[in-house]
């Protein structure tokens, strides 16, 4: 096992194994425990050689330091003395926080040290430190948080999920430009692209969703790819392969359908001994619903690999998130997306 008790010298050696970086030191509920099960669960979660970054605060480190496992990789360990917490301005935070843990990641991967970086951090810090130290893609400038949820057919990705606050018409057309990107990227040939709203009726909503609805008409004219606008209670159906709406609502939507879920299977396993031949159905269900198995939120727009998961991601889900990550990083995600933004690049709508 390495140990690295700083970012400047972790910077002098880079590997040619795949790597990643995870901080869980903004997140809620961080421990030692909790630290050493996360990695674990990596390790038992990812099957290939991999080097893998982990910051640390002085008084969790030396806990760390037995933990010299990762599947004939390295684990570095990154000491900080800052972190960035849920209770700190954003952009007040990475002004004066600048030895903290996310921005030491999100240098780390500017300069390619490592491959992509996972945090459990401030949401709004991570996006304002990846967008001022990262590059933006070409035609896009609002990074935007994207995740996959489960639906009856294919998973739909949704973008915006809390990124931003609020949005203009051209901030929600680049949305679904980069939606388009991902799902493609993921194998879906021709993506169809809804626009979250609270009817189905071309003049619903407020200007801005109007407006944005004439731009995706104005987009993918001639083509099946905009099917218009989608109520909530349509989504889970699938046929929608990308759901498009502000942070704001985008936020709401992903917590009310993963507190949905968690009402549901909490509900089938009190009521378990009630119903015969449950335990498949139970299985299923969670392998289905469970939010490791949709872990975290990709962000999109900068050039490089962030994924934002929950304060209170457990373990499980932080793995998941870490194994997405390297398979983004393996199928040259930022690869792939930056051929399909650049083969779709419409100047009128990036300014």
């Amino acid at each position: 096992m390495g140990i690295t008790e700083d970012e400047a010298s972790f910077r002098k050696s880079k590997s040619k194994l795949p790597h990643l970086g995870v901080d869980l030191l903004g997140g809620d509920h961080l421990s030692s425990e909790t630290l050493l099960e996360t990695l674990l669960s990596i390790e038992k979660e990812i099957d290939v050689p991999f080097d893998l970054t982990v910051f640390s605060t002085p008084d969790l480190i030396s806990s760390l330091e037995s933990f010299d496992s990762i599947h004939r990789g390295t684990l570095h360990l990154v000491k900080t003395e800052e972190v960035i917490t849920m209770d700190d301005d954003p952009l007040s935070a990475i002004r004066k926080k600048k030895g903290s843990s996310m921005i030491s990641g999100i240098e780390l991967l500017k300069h390619e040290q490592i491959d992509a970086f996972i945090s459990t951090g401030n949401t709004g810090a991570l996006v304002a430190s990846a967008k001022l130290t990262l590059p933006m893609l070409q035609g896009i400038n609002r990074s935007a948080l994207i995740t996959l949820l489960p639906t009856a057919q294919e998973p739909v990705a949704v973008i915006d999920v809390g990124a931003n606050i609020e949005c203009t018409p051209e901030h929600l057309v680049q949305f679904a430009q980069m939606g388009v990107a991902y799902q493609k990227s993921r194998g879906i040939s021709s993506p169809v692209v809804g626009l979250l709203n609270i009817g189905t009726e071309e003049k619903k909503g407020r200007s801005e969703l109007r407006e944005t609805y004439q731009l995706l008409q104005q987009l993918y004219k001639g083509t099946d790819t905009f099917i218009g606008n989608i109520e909530g209670k349509e989504i889970f159906q699938g046929g929608v392969h990308v759901l498009v709406t502000d942070g704001f609502t985008g936020n709401v939507f992903l917590k009310t359908a993963e507190g949905i879920s968690s009402f549901i299977l909490d509900t089938m396993h009190k009521n378990g001994p009630l119903l015969p031949f449950s335990k498949p159905l139970l299985d299923r269900l969670e392998a289905e619903l469970s939010s490791a198995e949709y872990p975290g939120a990709l962000l999109c727009g900068v050039d490089g690999i962030v994924v934002k998961c929950h304060g209170d991601a457990s373990p499980g889900a932080i793995s998941a998130a870490a194994a997405a990550a390297l398979h983004l990083h393996q199928n040259h995600f930022l690869t792939k997306i930056k051929s399909e933004l650049h083969s779709t690049y419409t100047p009128h709508i990036s300014k």
